[in-house]
Formats: structure tokens, sequence, C-alpha cells
């Protein structure tokens, strides 16, 4: 049952929205040749998530370019300039709300109720992270099927007599009813132990990128490092027990992968989180031994720090030089150079043969487009530590802030015992890859950086553990 316009709701002024609210749509438009011409003409720091952000948000003074915009967008999403603003007269002002079929209202600290009988081809709505909102007493469209809420919601909602008032709408965390992850037994992640020592880090002269360069030594402390990357079962987990709203939903984007003709490229997707997989589709539960995507490097913090609290042990995620040392096979390395310092024996984590251990671009070569995305962890060889996918796969953040000169700034420093990168900067590090990057990407010495808020279709992380995890 749906009801149109309650007899005696006030019908509040209409105002322009965009003095009361953020507006943004799905674009296609993002390409990294225009962010990097944008990046030089802005002050720092300016990132990813800026150009993003600027790229999604819409308009009104545009008016056609709205109409056009909504007439592509799979979502239109609101967000207050300020958290419990009144949400009414800006819902009023919208132009031709009966083109509007998907409505992102999550995370506003709406309370309250609203009416929605304008928007008459509407067909789903997230309304999760508003705690104060009286679904009850909102007026819905008859055409409205699907309600995003999240899991705590969900179970309050189901006290209240919404299913019997709404059979024909379906609630879900994600746009999937099939996913429910989180409430599985916790068992902590499997670690594997990698003894410190001196080994030479970076490339020689013939690599292709100036920031792995000059080759130096490097001593490290024993350590512990993930086994895997860390799944979206068990991020759920950590969801599931502290109620946490990573930034990717708080923002309301993340950058999604799609298929332009017969090649890959990626856009903003609004409503897209850690519960979407490199698509931006949702989830179900099949996904679970998938490594999470969609998480910026705070979110990965916060993982950590949780892990941290519920274990008594010390999480955290790995420095820049930890991650290379286990990759290219830690104390268990084969090759040894000048003053028996390790040398990566294998251009990869475990081989020089890519497909053998990692998940990349090539490897999907002559499969159907469906099979291009993220795999379940561990699914291919480990290198000589028993580490799985830590070339392909996912980007995985470190701890450091990247620093393009920090090679060349240890030079001649014999050995640099336990770097741990810069005390500030713009970017984080992140290593290894991804499903979507070419095998050059994937080299364990290749460095990479993203602005800390940035998130994507294949970035994910890895646990580092203290010496005295067990």
């Amino acid at each position: 049952m749906h009801t149109a316009i309650r007899p005696g709701m006030a019908q509040q002024p209409a105002s322009q929205p965009e003095q009361q609210a953020t507006l943004l749509m799905d674009s296609y438009e993002l390409y990294a040749k225009e962010y990097y011409a944008r990046k030089k003409t802005k002050p720092e720091p300016y990132g990813w998530a800026d150009y993003f952000n600027e790229q999604a948000q819409v308009s009104l003074a545009d008016h056609a370019g709205y109409l056009r915009r909504l007439e592509q967008a799979e979502t239109v999403r609101m967000r207050l300039k300020k958290p419990g603003l009144p949400l009414q007269p800006a819902l009023n002002a919208l132009p031709a709300p009966e083109k509007a079929q998907c409505l992102n209202l999550a995370h506003n600290a709406l309370s309250g109720a609203f009416d929605l009988s304008r928007f008459t081809q509407l067909r789903i709505m997230d309304l999760a992270g508003n705690p104060g909102l009286s679904l009850a007493g909102c007026m819905f469209p008859p055409t409205l099927k699907h309600i995003l809420l999240s899991r705590e919601e969900l179970a309050q909602l189901e006290k209240t007599g919404f299913k019997h008032a709404y059979p024909d709408i379906t609630l879900s965390q994600n746009g999937d009813p099939a996913f429910n992850l989180g409430d599985a037994p916790f068992r902590e992640p499997e670690m594997v132990m990698v003894k410190g020592g001196k080994f030479w880090m970076g490339s020689g002269e013939e690599a292709p990128n100036n920031d792995e360069k000059p080759q130096h030594r490097v001593q490290l402390s024993d350590f512990h490092m993930g086994k895997y990357p860390v799944t979206v079962e068990e991020y759920a987990r950590f969801v599931y027990e502290t109620g946490y709203v990573t930034e990717v939903e708080k923002e309301g984007w993340s950058v999604a992968a799609f298929w332009r003709g017969d090649s890959l490229d990626y856009y903003c997707k609004i409503g897209c989180n850690w519960r979407h997989d490199a698509y931006g589709r949702p989830m179900d539960n099949t996904f679970a031994r998938h490594p999470v995507i969609h998480i910026s490097w705070q979110d990965a913090a916060a993982y950590c720090r949780w892990l941290s609290w519920k274990t008594g042990r010390s999480y955290n995620l790995p420095a820049e030089a930890q991650w290379e040392y286990a990759a290219m096979g830690g104390h268990k390395a084969g090759k040894k150079g000048q003053e028996g310092c390790a040398l990566p024996e294998f251009l990869y984590a475990g081989s020089d043969r890519l497909e053998e251990v990692g998940w990349f671009l090539g490897k999907f070569e002559g499969s159907p487009q469906q099979e291009y995305r993220t795999k379940p962890v561990g699914a291919l060889q480990p290198n000589q530590l028993g580490l799985y996918d830590m070339s392909g796969h996912v980007w995985e953040w470190c701890s450091d802030w990247y620093d393009e000169q920090a090679y060349q700034n240890r030079a001649g420093r014999d050995p640099v015992k336990n770097p741990a990168g810069p005390e500030r900067g713009h970017s984080r590090v992140l290593r290894g890859g991804g499903w979507y990057r070419s095998a050059r990407n994937c080299r364990v010495a290749n460095r990479s950086s993203y602005d800390p808020r940035y998130r994507n279709f294949n970035t994910g992380f890895r646990l580092h553990a203290a010496p005295d995890y067990k």
C-alpha cells in the first residue's frame, strides 16, 4: 500500500535547493587526463576526491544541463549543507521530480517525515544514516520498490509494522536483500610471521619509474603480515559490531568500473560503497571472501583501530618498506646481494609469471566481460612466505605518506632502519597493483599513491601486526 499526499500535510514553500543542499549525480565524464590538467590550476592539496566531487556536483543554475544529467543519471543525491536542515523545501524545488528514479538522502541527520508524492517514477531510495526519520509518516509514490537502510535501522524498522503497511517495498543494506554479512562468529585474521633483516629496496636504473630509484639498503625488525587482503566478510563484521559509517558512505560516492564498448573505463558512481562490487552493483553473500574495495585510507585505518581494541593486539597498516620486504619473500627470499642483503628473487610476489600469483588485466584476456572483477582471496599461488594476492588483485594502502624523492633522500645511508616515510604529505602510499591494472603496475617494487580520501573498485588493504602478535 502506498499513500499519496496526506490530507492536512503542510506544503512548505519552495526555495532554491542549492541554498540548503549539494546535488550530486552520476557522470561518466571522469578522466585522468582532465584531472591532471585541472590539478595544475588548483592550490595544493587537490586530489582525486576533490575532482570527483566537482564532477559529480550539478548546478540548478544550468537548468538544461541539470535536466540532461537527470535523464542519464542513475541517482540524484542531496547532501544537506548542514545536517538536520529542513529537507522538504529542497525536495519541493527540484525541477522535473517525475524524471528521478533513484534518490539518495543518506547520512543527512533527517528527522520527522517528508512527502515524495511528486516523484512519480521513483524506484529506489537510500535513507541510511537518518536515525530520527519517521518512515511510517512519510508519503511515498506507488512506484517505490526499494529502500536502503543500515543494518541497525532495518532491525528497528521491523518493530514498527512498516512492512505490513508497505508490503511491496523491499528493504536492504545495499540494494540486494541477500546481503547480510557481519554476524558470523568473529575470527582473528590469519597472519604470517616475517623475520626482520636487511634487504635492497627499490629498483636499479632499468626501472621504468623514477620514484623507485635508487635501490638502497633497508633494515627491518620482525613483524607479522596479513596472509590475505582484508575481505568483505571481515569488514562487514567490523561495521556490524561498531555501526561505523565509512567516509565513502558519508560522502556518497566511489569510483566504479564500466565497459566502454570493448574497453574498461571508470567513473564516479553515486551511492557506491564497500557493499558494492567493482561495477558499483550490490553485492550478495557470495562476495564474502573477496577483498573489500571502495575503501579510503581512513576507513582502512578505522578497521585497524577496532581490531586492535577487540583483540588487545596492535594492528595497523604496513609501512611501505615492510610491504615490499614481505612481497619479495622477506627472510625466505632466495636471492642475496651485498653483505647478505635480500634481493627480489622474482619480478612479482612469488613468481616471474604474474598469472600464477596475481589477478591483473592480462589474466582476464579472452574471458567474458563479467569475469573482469575481484575474485576470492587465496585462489592463486602464494609467495615464499605464504602470502597471497600481493601482486595484483587490489592496490593495498600503506601507512606512509608518499614522497617521490624518498629513495633518493635515503641514498648513502647504510642501512636505513625501519623507515616510516615522511611525517606529512598530500597522498598515502599504495602497493601491489590491481585486477584492473597491467603487469607493469603489479611489480614488487612499483609504487603508487592516492589522496587518502580516494577510493575505487580495485583498492583495498592488508593488515600488519607488531612482532609480539603471538
